[in-house]
């Protein structure tokens, strides 16, 4: 009897919760950010998009990961657990090839080969990056500056050689999807922490509560605060703006063909409609497709001073 629950406890494959809330959020910010971080590093346009964003066991990442590998072991401060970015192959060409003087609007073929130490080094910038642009990601979703900090402690091409916790760990794993420049060079990575490091950043956040005075009315701001980020925003994807005269208006006619430039398609506009002939422009995009649903793939976020406008308004007040 007691070595059937004995099997029955090593064979439970059940994950443990994030010590931190809103991992989607965490996410999308993640992405948001990453973008600002990387275009002027690889000196043109650059596309994130969040693929994966969950809890998951350290052995099942492990085992994804080929060789040779672009791996950069990461520490922080606080933990003696390391974390894990994993450029792919195909990154990795993109971003040496970019890195050297490529053409962003031609997208060669990437070739696979083992890694050089100049490779290591082109991508460094990037392992930085990634990891600013995740601490950014963390402090504009918890709401306070972190106390940690997260470093490339060097690199290796096979995971065998790394050991971040043990394979049974649980970790947060965000599988990110890169593409870079006109022609959409597509590369991914995988950044990978241990709930133990999780564990750290929310430790500092309590102890950013504690500094924090409660007023009666925080609960009242709490719930006025949640209802504004979830009040409803109208947005607009304008694929091309046509001026006609009244007289072609009138004339318009079923089957009528109205001609668009050529280059309409590549800068679709997002605004937001605020209600009246005048529109706030959020930033422009590509029109594209996605999982079998036309989408707008933005060349950049919301500009800083509507972005600090929000934020004012929801958690200002």
């Amino acid at each position: 009897m007691s070595e059937n629950v004995l099997e029955k406890k090593l064979s439970d494959r059940r994950v443990g919760r994030s010590p931190l809330p809103d991992l989607d959020l965490i996410g999308e910010n993640f992405g948001r950010v990453l973008e600002d971080r990387l275009r002027p590093l690889l000196k043109t346009i650059v596309g994130a998009l969040i693929m994966e964003c969950q809890i998951t066991k350290l052995s099942d990442v492990l085992e994804s990961i080929p060789v040779p590998a672009m791996l950069g072991v990461i520490e922080n401060d606080g933990s003696d657990r390391m974390a894990l970015i994993n450029l792919s192959s195909n990154l990795v060409y993109h971003i040496v090839d970019m890195r050297m003087g490529g053409d962003a609007t031609h997208a060669p073929l990437p070739t696979t080969r083992g890694f050089t130490a100049i490779d290591a080094q082109l991508c460094m910038d990037v392992f930085d990056g990634i990891l600013d642009g995740f601490a950014h990601a963390l402090e504009e979703s918890i709401g306070v500056p972190l106390d940690t900090k997260f470093r490339v402690a060097g690199h290796k091409q096979d995971v065998n050689m790394v050991r971040i916790a043990p394979k049974s760990a649980d970790v947060l794993l965000l599988s990110v999807s890169l593409d870079i420049g006109e022609a959409a060079r597509s590369g991914d990575f995988d950044l990978v922490l241990p709930l133990s490091i999780l564990d750290i950043v929310r430790a500092s956040t309590m102890r950013a509560d504690v500094t924090h005075v409660a007023s009666p009315n925080d609960l009242w701001l709490k719930q006025m605060r949640n209802s504004a980020s979830d009040a409803n925003v109208t947005l607009d994807a304008i694929v091309h703006t046509e001026s006609m005269t009244l007289a072609e208006v009138e004339n318009l006619a079923v089957g009528q063909v109205i001609t668009f430039r050529k280059d309409a398609l590549q800068k679709v506009e997002l605004y937001q409609s605020l209600g009246r002939p005048e529109q706030a422009l959020i930033s422009d995009g590509r029109l594209g497709a996605f999982e079998g649903r036309k989408v707008v793939k933005l060349n950049g976020g919301a500009p800083a001073e509507m972005v600090s406008g929000l934020r004012r308004a929801v958690h200002d007040t």
